[in-house]
C-alpha cells in the first residue's frame, strides 16, 4: 500500500510540474475578484496571478480535507476508547461469574434430571 501511495504522489508531482510549465503564460495572467451587491456595495481584490489562485485553492482544499479526517479520527478514537472500557467491564463481569461458587440449588440440573426420568 505504501508503494502505491508513493507512486501516486510521484505521478501527482510530475503532473503538477508539467501543468505549471506548459501553462506558464496563462498562470501568470493577473486575475481580480469582484463582488457586487446591487445598490449597496462593490468589492474588488488586488490583482493576483492565476497560478497563485490555483495553488491557494489546492492548499485550502487540502487543509479542509485534513480537518475532516482529523475530526473523523478523533471520533473513531473516542468510540474505540468507549468500546475498550465496555469490553474491560464485561471481562471483569465474566471473571466474577467464573469465580462464583456453584450453589446447591440448580434449577436447570433438576429440570434435566426430570427429563431423563421421564424418558426412561
Amino acid at each position: 500500500m505504501r508503494f502505491i501511495k508513493v507512486l501516486f504522489l510521484l505521478f501527482l508531482f510530475v503532473f503538477s510540474i508539467l501543468f505549471f510549465s506548459q501553462n506558464n503564460d496563462v498562470l501568470l495572467q493577473a486575475f481580480q475578484f469582484k463582488l457586487e451587491i446591487p445598490y449597496a456595495l462593490t468589492l474588488h481584490s488586488i490583482p493576483l496571478p492565476f497560478g497563485v489562485i490555483v495553488l491557494a485553492s489546492f492548499v485550502a482544499g487540502s487543509l479542509l480535507t485534513m480537518v475532516y479526517f482529523a475530526a473523523d479520527k478523533i471520533r473513531s478514537a473516542s468510540k474505540l476508547k468507549e468500546c475498550k472500557t465496555r469490553m474491560a467491564s464485561l471481562e471483569q463481569e465474566l471473571n466474577s461469574l467464573r469465580n462464583m461458587p456453584i450453589s446447591e440449588d440448580q434449577p436447570y440440573a433438576a429440570v434435566e434430571e426430570k427429563k431423563e426420568e421421564e424418558t426412561a
